[in-house]
């Protein structure tokens, strides 16, 4: 009988021989020219899962041939095997069902006629197949990274190792730290901890022509990656000797078929210790990460760095509006900018660099004046003793709950002893008087913590060299500047501008964080940690 055949072909990855598809046809036509068979049409698909769906997105082939038997004239589709139609048992039975309504059998090489039955059969085989195959495949991954070795692509910064084992076969997944690469990851991580955003460390990059990890030109988000997903430079564990996997899961969406990635829990990844692979030390890691966290939950213009070194900083001494750029390079009162006189009758201007030159100058000449050190420090102990009497009361009060607390589990105790079985209760009561215990436990460490200002006899010439060591690194290269830009901003709380005296001219009143001062003075990379709560002290830089 001769048979009107479409044939069927198809392999799912782009790491399997493309070849496949030919090699399916081959004896598919084979069978063809024994049965006296007709082929009408081939149709194919190359790397496409048979999971993927049967509309025209997710297999062209597949849903042509579909098509083709809604024409007309076509009497049974031939494939190698069922496997090779679908993965997916609702797609097996669609297809199965289309067929059947155009009066087109499905045949297959390695089952012959696939009806109702054993096509039911087969379908779910096919399925279970494809996810016994992604669980044995995860089970392996799991095993490599226990010996150490990785099964995931190639993080930058470092190269392949392959070595061979006994018997001669390759060791796949060994890696080994390329230094010329791993310079550039150091120099990364350092600039953004420094302050440099991803951006302006990635304009470094392409400006020093250094290629990015596939050849091309960096991309933030190659830096960045996703808070949820844990991917990108800054996030990858293996800089610090930790190889991780497992990190995200593939899901297929059942109404689209789309594969999405989705985060794992943390509990759930697998990690090995690879100390051979470090490429960056613990300190730097966690300043890093330390400063991630500080943009968690803040909308990205919040976290934009600003253009210039002392955006946002500056007020109007006269209206109180926004001192701004006003033109190219020069500074001036917004509100006097858009209004006129009649809004703000401060019309004075400064250029950019006579701004920033005056600010420094006043930093480096008066922030530090030993009279403002006094009323700082005094203001500091008058407040060191409030926060001490607050927390004595407090430290009293939470005495007496914490003996009330002890003397109603003395009496539940008691009342266990005398057969009650109400045991509930005292653990409750238990469990608060130890959190009351330990609260009142916590106010006094903190009481005796509080820090006393000790200042050394040289942090004033120790604070003026580290500014000017800031000032000329503004005017060195502009991986220098954006290092040295977050450190000078953190020195000023705010700018107050007024009209100078004179015909022109302005006058500034630089409001500076002292502690933040001293904590730079004293060699404290970390200034913006500083957190004394008493943190103003007002110096007027000198006229000119």
């Amino acid at each position: 009988m001769t048979l009107r055949t479409v044939i069927y072909a198809r392999f799912s990855s782009t790491l399997q021989n493309s070849r496949s598809i030919e090699d399916q046809i081959a004896i598919c036509r084979e069978r063809c020219d024994r049965e006296g068979w007709e082929v009408v049409e081939v149709f194919t698909d190359y790397a496409i899962s048979g999971a993927a769906g049967i509309d025209e997105n997710a297999r062209p082939g597949l849903n042509s041939l579909l098509q083709r038997v809604e024409a007309g004239g076509v009497d049974q589709v031939l494939a190698e095997a069922t496997d090779r139609i679908a993965r997916h048992q609702g797609d097996a039975f669609s297809i199965r069902e289309q067929l059947e309504f155009h009066n087109t059998r499905l045949f297959t090489l390695s089952d012959g006629e696939v009806n109702d039955i054993t096509g039911m059969f087969l379908g779910w085989k096919d399925a279970k197949f494809r996810k016994d195959l992604g669980a044995k495949i995860k089970r392996g991954q799991r095993g490599t990274v226990k010996q150490g070795r990785s099964p995931a692509g190639l993080a930058y910064g470092y190269r392949k190792a392959n070595k061979l084992d006994e018997n001669g076969e390759l060791i796949r997944g060994l890696r080994e730290i390329d230094q010329d690469k791993a310079d550039i990851v150091r120099r990364i991580f350092r600039e953004y901890a420094s302050g440099v955003s991803a951006r302006a460390i990635c304009n470094g990059l392409n400006k020093d022509g250094v290629p990015g990890p596939r050849g091309g030109v960096w991309r933030q988000s190659t830096i960045n990656g996703d808070r949820k997903r844990k991917n990108g430079m800054l996030q990858n564990q293996l800089y610090i000797g930790k190889l991780v996997h497992q990190r995200t899961s593939k899901r297929t969406d059942p109404r689209t078929r789309r594969t999405l990635i989705q985060p794992n829990a943390e509990d759930t990844w697998i990690t090995n210790d690879v100390p051979e692979l470090r490429i960056i030390d613990d300190d730097l890691w966690k300043r890093v990460q330390e400063r991630r966290a500080s943009y968690k939950g803040q909308k990205a213009e919040l976290c934009r760095r600003p253009k210039r070194l002392l955006s946002g900083l500056a007020n109007c001494g006269v209206c109180g509006g926004g001192w701004i750029v006003i033109s190219g390079k020069r500074w001036g009162c917004g509100i006097s900018r858009e209004g006129g006189k009649e809004a703000c009758s401060n019309n004075r201007t400064i250029t950019n660099d006579l701004f920033e030159a005056r600010v420094l100058s006043g930093l480096k000449e008066h922030m530090l004046d030993p009279e403002l050190v006094e009323i700082y420090v005094r203001e500091y102990h008058l407040d060191y003793a409030r926060r001490t009497k607050e927390i004595a009361r407090e430290s009293a009060k939470l005495k007496r709950q914490h003996e009330k607390a002890a003397l109603k589990v003395e009496r539940l105790v008691e009342a266990i002893a005398d057969g009650a079985e109400d045991f509930v209760e005292i653990k409750d009561v238990l469990s608060k008087a130890r959190g009351e215990r330990d609260a009142l436990a916590m106010e006094l460490k903190n009481m005796e913590s509080l820090p006393v200002v000790a200042l050394h006899p040289t942090v004033v010439a120790d604070y003026r060299e580290e500014v000017a060591k800031l000032n000329a690194a503004l005017t060195n290269s502009d991986e220098a500047r954006l290092e040295a830009i977050p450190k000078l901003r953190s020195l000023v709380d705010q700018i107050t501008i007024w009209p100078s005296d004179k015909k022109k001219g302005v006058k500034i009143e630089v409001t500076g964080r002292l502690n933040s001062i001293l904590a730079l003075a004293n060699g404290d990379a970390n200034v913006e940690e500083c957190t004394l709560t008493v943190e103003r002290v007002k110096g007027i830089e000198p006229s000119s």
